[in-house]
């Protein structure tokens, strides 16, 4: 009997708090040259800086069976080749490719991992978004005429629909790799203006866009870069109203932190 070998993409991300912790303790989980670059930030930067790596190198650390500071993480420049940007991680030889990203600019401190593609995740307050001038430069023209179209509902606030559509293609950028390379107006979302997810297409790749529930006053996006039907392998496909489905998992990483505080 032949089965399918198609299947759904899983994108688990831990997230936690940016503030009242304290970093020095987490510190030591991180190689030299994220501790120069964390030396470098001003105070508020380099404690999410040192956050959101020291909570990635904790969840790789666990996966993988080796110490935080272990971990093979790589960071290039997409522009520069300096060592900012985006991150991937040497998975174990032989076994699957593991894709991860990360967000700390925002009202939580992000990251994802997965197995089924290059991933994104962003985090922002609707709030912050309403408050920058972002329908003007990250909305494509048919985005901009719904946009100007919306009225809030009863339970939205009057930017949580620019919200959800920045933080999709903001994590749909960082799926691409590019960042804000590529113009977030040039992207256009299909249904992904809202919190039930979508789909977004960049030259020939197809990105799967999911809601990251986060609770009030904070929206969220996980996006995955959906292997083409010729890639060998398992592979995730459609499975509702013709669009690639990502399950998104979230879990606690305030925990993760703790135990390389005490660790």
């Amino acid at each position: 009997m032949h089965r399918s070998r198609d299947r759904r993409a899983v994108v688990a991300v831990w997230v936690t708090g940016p503030r009242g912790r304290e970093t020095s303790a987490l510190l030591r989980h991180l190689d030299p040259v994220e501790a120069a670059r964390a030396a470098a930030l001003p105070p508020d930067q380099a404690a999410r800086f040192v956050l959101a790596r020291a909570l990635l190198r904790g969840v790789l650390g666990e996966r993988l069976g080796c110490a935080p500071r272990d971990v093979d993480l790589r960071v290039a420049c997409a522009s520069c080749g300096g060592p900012h940007g985006r991150v991937t991680v040497a998975g174990p030889p032989g076994g699957e490719p593991l894709h991860v990203s990360l967000t700390r600019s925002g009202p939580r401190v992000a990251v994802a991992l997965t197995t089924a593609g290059p991933v994104g995740v962003d985090v922002a307050s609707p709030a912050a978004v309403g408050a920058a001038p972002l329908a003007g430069v990250a909305l494509s023209a048919a985005e901009r005429r719904r946009h100007d179209r919306s009225r809030p509902g009863p339970d939205r606030g009057p930017d949580a629909g620019l919200a959800h559509v920045w933080v999709s293609k903001e994590a749909a950028l960082k799926a691409l790799g590019t960042g804000l390379l590529v113009d977030p107006a040039d992207l256009e979302l299909g249904g992904a203006g809202g919190p039930r997810g979508g789909v977004a297409h960049h030259r020939g790749t197809v990105l799967a866009i999911a809601p990251l529930l986060l609770g009030p006053g904070v929206v969220g996006a996980v996006a995955v870069a959906a292997p083409s039907a010729a890639s060998p392998g398992p592979r995730w496909v459609a499975r509702r109203a013709g669009r690639p489905v990502v399950d998104v998992r979230v879990h606690d990483g305030a925990a993760v932190l703790a135990r390389l505080a005490a660790g």
